[in-house]
């Protein structure tokens, strides 16, 4: 609009000044204005129709977002203002992309959980709803209720359990948890895994052996609840998944940078390739698809290593596997 008004600002003076050459008979000069004031309407009539043309292409661009359909990267050599423009169109729609399939992501990611969820908690619900008919049953003896009351009650832990796992799960992918870290002994935390997996090793008659690659104090910057729990999931594993009469070995090792917690076990181990799988959400390996699980604990813990800065490490064994967790010391 301001480059209007000079404009016309423009063409009123040359039209002011030929007529004061007119009436001095300026022939020559005041031919020559006439000229430039063709030219200048000549321009102004080529730039309004580049204005158009410009705002037409912009149109376009900005119809093709709307309409869902990728934008052609065009070569921007120019440094004018139409092409800043365009170059931040196509930024905008590139944030959009990413934004959009973010979202698609997370709503899939979510369709998976509920699936998983229901698929998991079908079975235990059933338990409990076939347990609960037959405990009506006036025909059956009191030992018999009292053996269906004992299957309502491992179905109500069992989904209990699931449940504490999504929430568990749910927390560590979305990153909402709470790392409180202190310097301990990792000593203590290490058996107090080992304490909770007890009962379940003495059942199978499995012993659990801790070892100390060095007679040091271990003690290192963590949170022990979660640290524990990371543990304990391994533990739970290489139990549950090892022969009866067999060995679990727990090792304590100290490097220049890192402290080591490894389980390893005489179990069925897992396939080659399984290595990176094993930590994805739900996944079991083919060695175990038989046997009771849930594909949530090796998830849980690697979140919980990442967390404290640390990774862990999978090595496969003719016979078994060996689960590695580092943790960085302080100062690292």
């Amino acid at each position: 609009m301001k480059e209007r008004v000079i404009k016309c600002l423009e063409v009123t003076m040359a039209l002011s000044v030929a007529v004061l050459l007119f009436l001095n008979h300026e022939w020559i000069v005041l031919l020559l204005l006439c000229l430039l004031f063709i030219v200048l309407i000549v321009h102004f009539k080529l730039s309004k129709e580049k204005f158009s043309r410009d705002l037409s292409s912009i149109s376009n661009t900005l119809e093709q977002i709307l309409q869902g359909k990728s934008l052609q990267y065009d070569s921007i050599n120019k440094d004018t203002l139409l092409d800043k423009i365009r170059m931040q169109i196509f930024r905008i729609n590139e944030i959009n992309t990413a934004n959009k399939d973010q979202i698609e992501k997370e709503r899939d990611d979510i369709k998976q959980l509920l699936a998983e969820i229901s698929h998991q908690l079908r079975t235990p619900l059933a338990n409990m709803e076939t347990y609960l008919a037959l405990v009506n049953d006036e025909k059956i003896s009191a030992n018999e209720k009292k053996n269906y009351i004992r299957s309502v009650e491992t179905a109500e832990q069992k989904i209990k359990f699931l449940v504490e796992k999504f929430i568990v799960a749910a927390r560590l992918e979305n990153r909402i948890i709470q790392i409180h870290k202190f310097t301990q002994d990792l000593k203590e935390t290490v058996a107090e895994a080992v304490f909770q997996v007890y009962k379940a090793a003495e059942d199978k008659k499995i012993y659990i052996e801790i070892k100390e690659k060095k007679k040091i104090d271990y003690m290192i910057t963590h949170d022990r609840n979660w640290i524990c729990e990371g543990v304990y999931n391994l533990l739970d594993n290489s139990i549950k998944y090892s022969p009866k009469g067999s060995r679990v070995q727990i090792l304590l090792d100290d490097t220049e940078m890192f402290t080591e917690i490894s389980v390893e076990d005489d179990g069925v181990g897992i396939e080659p390739g399984e290595e990176n799988k094993i930590f994805q959400l739900y996944y079991r390996g083919n060695n175990i698809s038989g046997q009771e699980g849930y594909g949530m604990g090796m998830f849980i813990t690697k979140q919980i290593i990442a967390a404290h800065d640390g990774f862990m490490r999978v090595n496969r064994k003719e016979q078994g596997l060996k689960v590695s967790i580092f943790l960085p010391k302080v100062g690292t």
